[in-house]
């Protein structure tokens, strides 16, 4: 029986320019193409099969592309823009399927439900439900400030809204929307759930991440970040939740009693300002990148520290694995994107 290495890195695949500052990226579900959200406002779609990646410019969001997100179990994805309007592509053409306004202020985030069969969409006070061809489900009523982040939890049963002073969180059920409010005197900047259902968490403009027990109610904050945070994540298994707000990657550990009382695991492993992270789906490796154009890879329940470095050529903004865990793409501020390839070694 072979031995199982226990030591990985990522290897370049493939490159290619993009005529914009990377925002975000969107993976489709079979891995085989991306969507691209520009800074500047370009909408493009990467197809990334073995060594070679093509980039395409399919539309544009005026004055700059907010969100993109490719719809599960299928070949859609929409974005959205500083013009207010949503679009939806196809997932293997890039023509453009529909366009609308869900308000008249910019659309700043929208998600798709695990199972595809709902988008939602924040547009300042606003958050509403439409089904994936674009047709409205249900409206919310207006909050009292704006939305700032979107998330489902893992079954699509409850949808996470991030506003000042409070966490909303919306049951999605037919004809029955019944909320609950999780409450802090501060701007709530992200909403997490952790994938076993139990917490529910956010990073704050106050410099802290606050969590909450969801079956409790119970709430908990950790204190002393740099800064505004608006880094956090949830390792796949729903043991570590990762954070940063300047060059350290902090991690909590909710194994056991949780993390309370406990001291954080601290990642050294960069130079400068970290401006993305993310963990493997269905794996235990965490990849952070940022100012100092380091990608660096980690493997926290194994050793803090880094188990791969790679240099890339600028800023890297943004940083997404597909779907299967086994590949990751890396964005530039100055456009290039870089497919990497998880490999033992």
């Amino acid at each position: 029986m072979a031995k199982q290495s226990l030591s990985f890195a990522l290897e370049p695949r493939a490159s290619a320019s993009f005529d914009d500052y990377v925002v975000d990226c969107a993976w489709s579900p079979d891995g085989k193409s991306f969507a691209i959200a520009g800074g500047e406002g370009k909408v493009a779609l990467a197809r990334a099969e073995g060594d070679s990646l093509t980039v395409e410019a399919v539309g544009e969001h005026l004055l700059g592309t907010l969100s993109i997100a490719w719809r599960p179990h299928g070949n859609v994805f929409a974005s959205s823009g500083q013009d207010a309007s949503v679009a939806l592509w196809d997932g293997a053409t890039g023509k453009e399927q529909r366009r609308w306004k869900p308000g008249v202020t910019p659309t700043q985030a929208l998600t798709f439900a695990p199972d595809g069969e709902i988008l939602a969409t924040a547009a300042g006070k606003s958050v509403t439900l439409w089904t994936p061809l674009g047709e409205k489900i249900h409206a919310f009523a207006p909050a009292a400030t704006s939305a700032v982040a979107l998330a489902f939890d893992r079954p699509g049963t409850d949808l996470g809204v991030a506003l000042n002073g409070e966490l909303a969180v919306h049951r999605i059920e037919k004809s029955r929307y019944e909320t609950r409010r999780y409450k802090w005197p501060a701007a709530c900047l992200t909403v997490n759930f952790s994938g076993n259902g139990r917490f529910l968490a956010s990073g704050m403009a106050d410099g802290s991440l606050h969590f909450w027990n969801r079956s409790t109610g119970k709430d908990s904050q950790m204190r002393g970040y740099d800064g505004k945070l608006e880094l956090v994540g949830w390792s796949d298994n729903s043991r570590y939740l990762a954070s940063s707000a300047g060059n350290e990657v902090v991690l909590w550990d909710f194994s056991g009693k949780g993390p309370e009382g406990t001291r954080p695991i601290v990642l050294n492993g960069h130079t400068e300002r970290v401006d993305s992270f993310a963990w493997q789906p269905g794996g235990d490796h965490l990849v952070s990148a940022g100012r100092d154009w380091r990608l660096t890879m980690w493997r926290p329940a194994k050793t803090k520290q880094p188990i791969d470095v790679q240099m890339l050529d600028s800023d890297i903004s943004v940083v997404r694995w597909s779907p299967d865990g086994k590949r990751l793409v890396a964005g530039e501020k100055q456009g290039r994107l870089t497919v990497f390839e998880l490999v033992a070694r």
